[in-house]
């Protein structure tokens, strides 16, 4: 990808096999125990994803490169499941998105964005730090004995 690249809704019902074969891919790429909730969901679960939550994705030449899911909850906008293909990582695509999700919050009038990452993928944290967003909580998924994940969140400016 060269050059700009442009962050666009999307809801495309049809695509939704190509979606969640990026972001299958993404997720299964880490080294993160337990493995994520996204490897064992199908194409359904996402068109219902499509239905009920706001998807922004960056394309190059028809093909979905990146992308990111959004849901209202309660004053928040809940981000998640942040993929980008491997071949066009660290190329600002992962900020892209977030900076879309970011709109989006303020046009939904959200007062704060959370969101939820891997203490292992120091990355990822380190990119919503960049974004804003704090560290509020640490959790432990069901069967773990320390935490395995954080809570982070990115109050916005009234």
């Amino acid at each position: 990808m060269s050059g700009a690249f442009t962050v666009s809704r999307f809801s495309d019902p049809a695509r939704a096999d190509e979606l969640l074969a990026l972001v299958q891919a993404a997720f299964g790429r880490l080294d993160i125990d337990p493995p994520s909730g996204v490897l064992k969901e199908t194409v359904a679960d996402f068109v219902t994803r499509l239905r009920s939550e706001t998807c922004f994705v960056i394309e190059q030449d028809g093909r979905i490169a990146a992308s990111v899911f959004c849901i209202r909850q309660d004053d928040a906008l809940y981000i998640g499941r942040l993929a980008v293909a491997p071949e066009f990582r660290r190329r600002g695509l992962a900020s892209a998105l977030v900076e879309a999700a970011k709109a989006e919050a303020r046009r939904l009038g959200a007062r704060r964005m959370t969101l939820r990452v891997r203490i292992s993928l120091a990355d990822n944290v380190a990119l919503f730090e960049r974004h804003g967003f704090a560290i509020v909580a640490e959790d432990t998924h069901a069967g773990y004995s320390a935490p395995t994940q954080y809570a982070m969140e990115l109050v916005l400016a009234e």
